[in-house]
C-alpha cells in the first residue's frame, strides 16, 4: 500500500502518531473479504506498535478476518469545527493516524488477560485488572500488528 501523504505540510512524526494512538479512545477498523469492504468502530488498547481489540466469539468481523487478516485502521483526535463565511471555507482542527496491519487472534489464558489489560489501561487508571473466567471464555481477543502508519494534523 502506498502511504504517501498528499499534504506533507500536515504530516506528523512517528512520535506524534504513537501519542495519538496511546491517548485515543475509538478506532475505526476496516477489512475486506470477497471484494466487499466492512468497517467497524471499536474500543482498543495500544502498546508496542500493536492495537488490541475484544469481541464476541462469533460474528461477521471474525468471519472476515479468517478470510483476510489484512486491515486498515484510523484513530482521530477531534478538535473543533472552524466555521467560515463561505461553506467551502469551513475546516476542522484534528489529529489522526491511518495505518495498516495484520490481525491475529490471541489464545491462552495469560495472553488474553494481558491483552485485555492493555485495552483496559487505555480507558482506566492502573495496570492490574482481573477478568472473570466466564468473561474470558465468552470473549475473543485479537491484535493488529501494525506494519505502517502515518499521522496528520490540522491544528
Amino acid at each position: 500500500m502506498d502511504d504517501t501523504m498528499r499534504r506533507k505540510d500536515r504530516q506528523l512524526s512517528a512520535r506524534a502518531a504513537n501519542e495519538i494512538l496511546a491517548q485515543g479512545s475509538i478506532c475505526q477498523l476496516a477489512m475486506a473479504a470477497q471484494g466487499e469492504p466492512y468497517l467497524v468502530t471499536l474500543n482498543y488498547g495500544y502498546r508496542d506498535s500493536a492495537l488490541y481489540f475484544h469481541c464476541a466469539k462469533a460474528g461477521r468481523k471474525l468471519e472476515i478476518l479468517e478470510q483476510n487478516n489484512r486491515v486498515c485502521f484510523t484513530v482521530v483526535e477531534h478538535g473543533a469545527v472552524l466555521p467560515a463565511d463561505k461553506a467551502c471555507d469551513f475546516t476542522m482542527k484534528y489529529r489522526s493516524v491511518v495505518g495498516y496491519g495484520t490481525a491475529r487472534v490471541i489464545d491462552g489464558y495469560r495472553e488474553k488477560c494481558e491483552a485485555l489489560g492493555i485495552i483496559m489501561a487505555q480507558y482506566a487508571p492502573g495496570d492490574s485488572f482481573e477478568f472473570p473466567e466466564a468473561t474470558l471464555a465468552a470473549t475473543t481477543v485479537f491484535v493488529v500488528d501494525i506494519s505502517s502508519m502515518a499521522a496528520k494534523s490540522n491544528h
